[in-house]
């Protein structure tokens, strides 16, 4: 199957490996012919050069009968009218995804299957909801919360003398109280889906997925380490990010927020639009402004601004201040990424890793609600929603052989009733919300099972 990806940034070259690894056939389309050199040097994929409105390069590209044109430029105009042009003149796409940033023109009410975009993912949006995860579980590295099943993903590293070291997991199973299952294991760079009689070796990262009520205690007697009460928070940056934060949060956490930028103006819209907030105008690399404001004192430092430098810098220094806990936005150079949490930064948040797993989510299926990986996109885990097509509906999980490619960690019952992990008398109901995991190389198989029907 053929996509064809509209820019060769880093959105575009991290979505082409996921798909190349999956065996697809990608086709950039891109104005720079250094992107474009790039892109087939690094990657086994074609690429075109030219412009992505240029309905002449669409077609060259391959859009006409593609699987999906995914947009992902640095403009959100020529993601539009790209898409636009495609809907218009190549009926036979399967889809077209699109990302946009700007909050004028989703705030206008843009949505899917306008100016024919099939979907809408927000880069900063993705970003924000990844902050306000943090905020609100305590949590902050390789974690991620599934609102609709309630249940929380994340991995911890088994460490010499740990009391899982040499256990099977279904010792662990029986050692720790509480509703959790073993997803998956990174062992030596590899990815796998254990079985019970799977014994856990010293260097072994564990993926877990945990009833949101236990997270805390599991994720405490995994890791020596208590989720931290988040009170009082500093928030660096007047970004679009830091604004889709503050529209996201409870009006009585918002109370908690400190927001810190250099720039007068910015700190005014921030002052009129968010009330509830403290403004400070002032730079954050000052350390008079650190102590005036004793923003040392605080349980979280977020650093948003458009400057990965400065946000590592920030959240780095804001630990050795004696901040409890700091993050750091990761928005061009997902390099950065591994220096960040070498410097005691305690939580990362990349731009481009979250608007990828958005853009695989509806890759994947329209009944999937959201789509989360772990260990670099080697083990994927959906929220997918049960509906009376599902080719296992009324089967016992007993009954069903998913051949140890896929795993159903969690149920949340139709009609918002009880969350719990499955046993085998668990029967598949429609309106059911499954939590689904595969690794990466079982992907065409979960695939199968999610779009198949009766």
């Amino acid at each position: 199957m053929r996509v064809v990806i509209l820019g060769a940034g880093r959105r575009g070259l991290r979505l082409a490996q996921h798909l190349i690894d999956e065996r697809k056939s990608v086709v950039f389309l891109d104005s720079s012919s250094e992107r474009c050199s790039a892109a087939t040097a690094k990657l086994d994929c074609m690429s075109v050069c030219g412009s992505a409105t240029d309905i002449e390069m669409l077609r060259e590209a391959g859009c006409e009968g593609a699987e999906a044109v995914i947009a992902v430029t640095d403009s959100d105009e020529t993601n539009l009218v790209a898409c636009g042009i495609i809907a218009s003149s190549f009926h036979d796409v399967g889809m077209t995804i699109a990302a946009i940033r700007s909050i004028n023109y989703l705030g206008s009410g843009l949505s899917g299957d306008i100016l024919g975009i099939s979907h809408i993912v927000n880069p900063e949006q993705e970003a924000a909801a990844k902050i306000n995860g943090i905020i609100e579980t305590g949590l902050f590295r390789d974690f991620e919360y599934f609102p609709y099943a309630e249940f929380m993903m994340f991995s911890r590293k088994i460490e010499r003398g740990s009391l899982f070291d040499g256990r099977s997991i279904a010792d662990i199973r029986h050692t720790i109280p509480g509703r959790f299952v073993v997803i998956g294991i990174r062992r030596k760079g590899r990815v796998f889906s254990p079985s019970g009689d799977t014994v856990v070796r010293e260097g072994d990262e564990l993926a877990l997925v945990v009833d949101d009520d236990e997270s805390s205690e599991i994720y405490t007697r995994l890791s020596d380490v208590r989720p931290s009460r988040i009170r009082r928070i500093v928030m660096v940056g007047g970004t679009r990010i830091a604004r889709f934060a503050l529209l996201s949060m409870e009006e009585s956490m918002r109370r908690n927020v400190i927001l810190v930028d250099k720039d007068l103006a910015v700190c005014g819209r921030f002052a009129r639009d968010f009330p509830d907030i403290v403004v400070l105008n002032g730079a954050i690399s000052d350390e008079g402004f650190w102590e005036e404001e004793r923003l040392y004192q605080s349980d979280l430092l977020i650093s948003v601004t458009d400057n990965d430098e400065l946000n590592i810098i920030a959240a780095s220094y804001a630990k050795r201040m004696g901040t409890k806990r700091a993050v750091s936005l990761i928005k061009t150079n997902n390099s950065y990424i591994a220096l960040a949490e070498a410097m005691d930064i305690d939580g990362v948040i990349s731009t481009t890793n979250a608007t990828v797993d958005a853009i695989v989510r509806y890759l994947r299926s329209d009944r999937i609600q959201s789509l989360h990986t772990l260990f670099d996109g080697q083990l994927e885990v959906y929220e997918y929603e049960v509906t009376d097509g599902f080719m296992h509906v009324g089967h016992k999980l007993r009954d069903i052989d998913f051949k140890g490619k896929l795993t159903i960690a969690g149920v949340k019952r139709a009609g918002g009733k009880d969350n719990f992990i499955p046993d085998g008398n668990y029967r598949i109901e429609p309106g059911d919300t499954l939590l689904i995991s595969a690794t990466h190389a079982n992907y065409a198989y979960a695939e199968k099972v999610l779009t198949s029907s009766m």
